[in-house]
């Protein structure tokens, strides 16, 4: 039997938005069974040790100085549900491209060897754009002019983070060289990966807070007599569920994106077909040398960014001089 061929990997952004619900709809099952896979027992823990986990949950309510340790499991936890979910669902939609349909097991089989790899990465990247936010948020409260400088860091981290995931899961590279990678590809379709990230995060805002607020409205309205801890409870297992449905959005979209930059700058499509078997991957060649520089289209990005940025930041302060202005005299 022939092999499927591969799929189109090149997009318009428009092309790239049905596109992504086009792979979400077909491989829906293995989708949302591998993030609810992760999800669940990583949402049962958080609910566990959380600084003031619910009161069903627990004998005794003294915590002493749990809270500390219970921020630094929350925070290992979030990041270990980030990587289970995001590295696997980059894999199962690239060899979708490839035509081939993955299960669940086959999914996490395909990445299992690069999970430390993609940690050190991700740890690495978000230290370094953590850094980077501190800095320019201690020039604003210092100077708050120099929030002008946030169109700058915005270019950053859309750029570096948004295909972090597709570089430390589809390339043989590793963690150090992988932020100038990233930062290298993101930069090229740059406004194509922040509408992809505006679009998500639209989505999640729009889906959790509608939805969100039906369910809680109708647990309100059912079940009067509950008991706070356990409605509270009940609202987050919901919320938790909610996400299962709109975490992959954005791993398909940048996986799409990440092919869709490297097929049209890079000629990837060339170096795939000039294998003598139809198992050639990304990660069988060498990762184009990256640095992490700034050319005209990026300042140019960077300029639109700080207006913006700066345009926001001065109707933002307008609109609390005029509420303080209004409010603050009854408030004596």
């Amino acid at each position: 039997m022939e092999p499927t061929p591969r799929q189109p990997m090149t997009f318009s952004f428009p092309e790239l938005i049905n596109r992504t619900f086009q792979i979400y709809r077909e491989n829906f099952m293995v989708i949302i069974g591998l993030v609810a896979f992760v999800t669940i027992p990583i949402s049962l823990l958080n609910i566990i040790i959380s600084p003031n986990p619910p009161a069903i949950l627990t004998t005794t309510t003294a915590v002493s100085d749990a809270p500390d340790m219970s921020a630094l499991l929350l925070s290992l936890l979030n990041l270990l549900e980030t990587i289970l979910i995001t590295a696997p669902l980059t894999y199962l939609v690239s060899e979708y491209l490839f035509g081939h349909k993955l299960s669940i097991g086959e999914a996490f089989s395909g990445v299992s060897s690069r999970f430390t790899q993609i940690g050190c990465g991700v740890i690495l990247i978000g230290f370094v754009v953590a850094l980077m936010a501190a800095f320019i948020l201690f020039l604003v409260i210092l100077f708050p002019p120099a929030l002008i400088f946030s169109g700058l860091l915005i270019h950053i981290i859309v750029a570096t983070s948004s295909l972090m995931f597709p570089v430390l899961t589809l390339e043989n590279i590793g963690p150090s060289a992988a932020f100038n990678r990233s930062w290298s590809l993101g930069k090229r379709r740059f406004w194509a990966v922040l509408g992809i990230s505006l679009v998500t995060v639209l989505i999640s805002l729009l889906v959790g807070s509608i939805l969100g607020s039906i369910i809680t409205s109708l647990i309100d309205g059912i079940a009067t007599t509950m008991n706070n801890n356990l409605r509270l409870l009940v609202v987050q297992i919901i919320s938790d569920i909610l996400s299962i449905f709109i975490v992959p959005i954005s791993p398909i979209a940048f996986t799409l994106i990440y092919y869709d930059i490297r097929m049209k700058t890079e000629d990837l499509g060339t170096l795939l077909n000039t294998g003598v078997t139809s198992a050639q991957r990304p990660s069988n060649f060498i990762s184009p040398a990256s640095r992490f520089q700034f050319d005209s289209h990026d300042w140019r990005n960077v300029a639109i960014l700080s207006v913006i940025g700066l345009i926001i930041g001065v109707i933002g302060n307008s609109l609390v001089q005029q509420f303080i202005t209004q409010f603050a005299p009854g408030l004596k």
